[in-house]
């Protein structure tokens, strides 16, 4: 039987495979600005492969497994940078009494590999603009907050960090091809882990009432 930690991540990978399932044909069109309009595919076959992955293993192995299955089975830069991204997350949490300062660190460290990996930074017009600001925002609150009213708290600043990609040129990927035609469009990548933190913040708020 999944124990309370195991359980609210398994809950946030089903979530999130619901929210970009819904936003499947969305992400698609923002990709299809520039790429081959795959990005809502991928995700989803990424987040369909990290809940069959789900199984009664301690919570660091359990998102661990799930990274794999996501990268392998989305493929691609960003079914890569989202896997090792899931996986970092696993790797840095420990126990069954995760503290919102350790889920901090874990997403810092998360997004420390996602940047190395992908040789991108804020700015670049990627995922990372809707996850740097979220977890500076996160961090601001770790240490006196759960980990559900830290999410609920910087969650707004994700969806800025989102929205800011429509005035950004992109520095990265085959969008960087477009140069100043990329402005007015949103990023497929930020919208997506928009989508994906708001479908976890709401499986938090519903385990830490």
């Amino acid at each position: 039987m999944l124990t309370k930690s195991n359980k609210i991540a398994a809950e946030c990978l089903q979530a999130a495979l619901v929210a970009v399932t819904q936003a499947e044909d969305e992400l698609g069109r923002l990709d299809a600005v520039a790429g081959d309009g795959d990005h809502g595919a991928g995700m989803v076959r990424g987040f369909q492969a990290a809940v069959t992955s789900i199984a009664d293993i301690p919570t660091g192995e359990l998102l661990v497994n799930a990274g794999l299955y996501f990268a392998d089975a989305a493929g691609g830069s960003s079914g890569a940078l989202v896997g090792m991204f899931i996986q970092t997350l696993g790797r840095n949490l420990h126990g069954e009494r995760i503290s919102t300062i350790q889920v901090h660190e874990a997403l810092v460290a998360g997004l420390v590999v996602m940047c190395k990996l992908g040789r991108t930074r804020p700015g670049d017009k990627t995922m990372i603009d809707t996850l740097d600001p979220f977890i500076r925002a996160f961090g601001e609150v770790a240490g006196r907050a759960t980990v559900a009213q830290a999410w609920a708290y910087a969650l707004p600043a994700a969806e800025e960090g989102m929205k800011a990609t429509a005035e950004m040129v992109s520095k990265r990927g085959r969008s960087a091809l477009l140069k100043d035609k990329s402005l007015g469009h949103l990023d497929p990548g930020a919208v997506s882990a928009y989508y994906v933190l708001s479908a976890a913040s709401a499986v938090l708020q519903q385990n830490y009432r």
